[in-house]
């Protein structure tokens, strides 16, 4: 299939763990921060990382799961879906390219580890592949879909309105910033991902007793902030609450997912964290948890 994947082979005794990239995004998230992209590939991730950057620091300069496992001695996958914006179906076929790969890599079997759409796609690809299979873990999956497909028909009028209170310098940035967010909110990707999706209606899957299963989820819905404006939350205050996303909500989501539906179905361990949705990625605490999940496989 000709993927552009990036193979770290380590000890063939621990299992091969798998990184499966969100909607939008590509390897980099995993294996080189400091040149991905994020939100359909609209925004430096640095734009979503400043509350975890001291000032100075850099993106290229933080770590990810994948560079811990590869120093720890794990055979480590990744790739840039060809279609990162595409169906969640092209890329499970995919993966399933991938899998072929990771399971010549280890003795142990592969773990899974799907950050956002990821995860879903991994769900979808062990609805007919379980085997080889040792663990399942996923990180601000929307599990039960996401509503902020929704939201930007509310926020398109108040960006005209809040524009000209804005000091003259940052103008700029804050109306393409916004413009590129509702864009991205807009995508006829991101609807795959509504709760009432053809997709969603599709993934009847099932946990399997091999299988481990580990989901992390993020409260701090706050995505960047420009000249004191916070996306989105200062959006909360104008629009109706009864319209207002609860992915968007302080302690109740990551800005894309709520932490209610990140909880996978039949984990065996969850756990929740004040991230965003990009920054979830480089806590390390967060990483912590997962390591010591991956550890206790194999």
């Amino acid at each position: 299939m000709n993927l552009d994947t990036v193979i770290h082979p380590g000890d063939n005794k621990y299992p091969a763990v798998i990184f499966i990239h969100g909607l939008g995004m590509d390897k980099n998230i995993w294996v080189n921060p400091a040149s991905s992209r994020i939100l359909g590939g609209m925004f430096p991730l640095s734009v979503l990382l400043k509350s975890q950057l001291s000032p100075g620091e850099k993106s290229a300069g933080m770590k990810t799961l994948y560079d811990d496992l590869m120093e720890r001695g794990y055979p480590v996958v990744t790739w840039s879906q060809k279609r990162p914006a595409g169906p969640i179906d092209a890329a499970v076929l995919e993966l399933d390219e991938i899998v072929r790969i990771a399971v010549n890599l280890s003795k142990s079997g592969i773990i899974l580890v799907g950050h956002s759409r990821g995860g879903l796609i991994a769900r979808k690809y062990l609805m007919v592949n379980p085997q080889d299979m040792r663990g399942l873990m996923t990180i601000s999956t929307p599990h039960k879909g996401s509503s902020v497909a929704g939201f930007s028909k509310y926020v398109s009028p108040l960006v005209s309105k809040i524009t000209p209170v804005i000091p003259a310098g940052e103008k700029g940035t804050l109306a393409f910033s916004v413009k590129k967010i509702i864009e991205f909110l807009r995508s006829r990707a991101l609807k795959e991902l509504l709760p009432e999706s053809d997709f969603f209606r599709s993934l009847h899957d099932s946990p399997f007793d091999h299988i481990s299963y580990a989901s992390i989820g993020g409260t701090d819905p706050t995505l960047f902030t420009v000249f004191n404006f916070c996306f989105p939350d200062a959006f909360e205050k104008v629009i109706p609450q009864r319209f207002y996303p609860e992915e968007m909500k302080e302690g109740k989501g990551d800005g894309l997912v709520t932490a209610e539906s990140s909880r996978m179905p039949w984990e065996s361990d969850h756990h929740d964290y004040a991230c965003n949705h990009a920054g979830i990625l480089f806590d390390e605490e967060v990483k912590k948890n997962l390591i010591e999940k991956i550890e206790e496989i194999g």
